[in-house]
């Protein structure tokens, strides 16, 4: 299984969360728990994908340490704005904008699982 592999996949348990989100949206009348959950994939996507070049800069390019450090601080950056615009906007749940980040790591302990570790055929 390959990262491209884990960004499509992804896309269902956002859906999932899309769904369960919009059902709590409808109870307390506050459509910012989805919202929040679109920012948070947003954010999230880009910086798995940064994470992507940071792996790749590392085993086939040899970048230096300087750099690998800058785009780590970058990745930390992106996820403190996804959180700053959450608290600092109404339009945004803060909740939400979390679990929009845990979309790609729940997509890649839930295909572990079900894999079992094995590779993917398809």
């Amino acid at each position: 299984m390959n990262e491209f592999t884990i960004l499509k996949k992804s896309v269902y348990v956002f859906l999932l969360g899309c769904l369960i989100l919009g059902i709590v949206s409808f109870i307390f009348h506050d459509i910012s728990y989805i919202f929040g959950l679109v920012l948070g994939y947003i954010i999230n996507v880009i910086v798995f994908l940064l994470i992507i070049k940071m792996s790749e800069g590392i085993l086939k390019f040899s970048m230096s340490t300087a750099i690998i450090a800058i785009m780590f601080l970058v990745k930390l950056a992106l996820y403190a704005l996804g959180f700053f615009i959450a608290v600092k906007t109404p339009w945004f749940h803060i909740l939400g904008v979390f679990l929009g980040y845990m979309c790609t790591k729940i997509t890649i302990y839930v295909e572990q699982f079900i894999h079992k570790g094995g590779e993917v055929d398809g």
